[in-house]
């Protein structure tokens, strides 16, 4: 249980690092490209890499049953279907959060984007132990 805690620890911090990243990326697109649901599938990349990368190395303990390499196209298919989706969630609660509080749709969307975070946090984090120490 010890290191279960100490590996969420690790990768609350390498995953608040990545998301400053996506998050930084996300507000300069929507900046420009008005489209939440669109800067989140982009900006979401620059997070998942850089993630990924440190945390098979800082984190989890890769069991070696496969290559790392086939374990990265697989966390990049579920992020695909992740992104997706959560993206769907984030234009949801954005255009909730603009229609109900009347507030400019770029500040709506950084909210949108904050509120959506841990879900993604908390699925990265489990899905990403499982490929790298179970597969």
């Amino acid at each position: 249980m010890k290191q279960f805690l100490l590996q969420a620890v690790k990768f609350v911090g390498l995953s608040g690092i990545g998301w400053i990243l996506d998050f930084g990326t996300y507000s300069i697109l929507t900046f420009f490209l008005h489209n939440p649901e669109l800067s989140n599938i982009i900006s979401s990349w620059v997070g998942v890499t850089f993630v990924f990368s440190l945390a098979t190395r800082k984190v989890f303990q890769d069991n070696g049953k496969i290559p790392l390499k086939l374990k990265y196209v697989i966390y990049l298919c579920y992020q695909c279907v992740l992104i997706f989706f959560i993206s769907k969630v984030l234009n949801v609660v954005n255009v909730l959060i603009a229609t109900k509080c009347a507030i400019v749709v770029i500040q709506s969307a950084i909210i949108a984007k904050i509120a959506v975070t841990p879900i993604t946090m908390v699925l990265n984090f489990v899905m990403m132990k499982i490929i790298v120490e179970k597969i």
